[in-house]
């Protein structure tokens, strides 16, 4: 489904009074199944944008649309998956991955959790638990908990970000796939320039709080990160992230 922010203003304190706002008028529109990647350094608001969009937060201006709806709360609509993939550690993968489903009261239960199951690539593992499960794997049940309600976008808060270089290469990868699948629209928060150039059809830049960039990665996939093109686009975006900015500091991009 589609997504348009709409003159976005997010503030948390004052400053003599005035609001200190997180984020300043942000205008972005999303196509349905379009992977868009928002990156930026800690502070630019990127992560309270994603909040305001999956519906924990409420913009002080302004308003988000999905499908031509307002966004006024959390809902199942807008699956969410965090840096840490916050599974139940005394449910096994088949039961966490069945548990917004049995909320529901659906008699189709079991059938989708095993479709997901397999999407994810976890067969076999069904009756085993968190602690049993590698990083990656657990995050994959992350993902397909989330997917399992059938939602319209998928948002992604660094959910890489805990995990070793050679497991997040292959989530990247896992992540690609299930969205090909999947069709969904996905809103992918993080900090690393490879991972947006990589990752997404369209790359949204923050800097305090405004859209600095937008810009379309014009890649054919599966992307080779060791070519020209795709060297020049992280060098693109690296310069955009380390240009100077009063009082804060500058990120040099993984």
């Amino acid at each position: 489904m589609s997504v348009t922010f709409e003159y976005i203003h997010k503030a948390f304190d004052e400053v003599q009074g005035q609001p200190k706002y997180v984020l300043k008028d942000v205008n972005l529109k999303i196509k349905t199944g379009e992977f868009i990647c928002v990156l930026g350094k800690s502070g630019c608001g990127k992560s309270t944008l994603l909040n305001l969009l999956a519906g924990y937060l409420k913009p002080d201006k302004g308003r988000i649309l999905v499908d031509g709806e307002k966004v006024d709360g959390p809902s199942a609509q807008r699956g969410v998956v965090f840096q840490q993939h916050a599974l139940f550690p005394w449910y096994t993968v088949k039961e966490n991955i069945e548990f917004g489903l049995k909320l529901q009261k659906r008699e189709d239960t079991e059938a989708v959790a095993a479709k997901y199951i397999s999407l994810i690539g976890l067969e076999g593992c069904e009756n085993a638990y968190p602690a049993e499960l590698s990083g990656g794997m657990a995050q994959r049940v992350g993902i397909a908990r989330a997917l399992v309600n059938d939602p319209q976008v998928l948002l992604m808060d660094e959910p890489l970000g805990a995990l070793d270089a050679m497991t997040r290469d292959s989530m990247r990868k896992e992540i690609i796939r299930i969205w090909q699948i999947s069709g969904k629209t996905i809103f992918f928060i993080t900090h690393s320039v490879p991972e947006a150039v990589y990752l997404a059809d369209r790359v949204v830049l923050l800097k305090a709080g405004q859209v600095a960039m937008d810009k379309t990665i014009d890649l054919p996939r599966p992307r080779e990160i060791r070519s020209a093109a795709f060297s020049e686009y992280v060098d693109f975006f690296s310069e955009g992230l380390t240009e100077s900015e009063s009082g804060e500091e500058t990120i040099i991009a993984e």
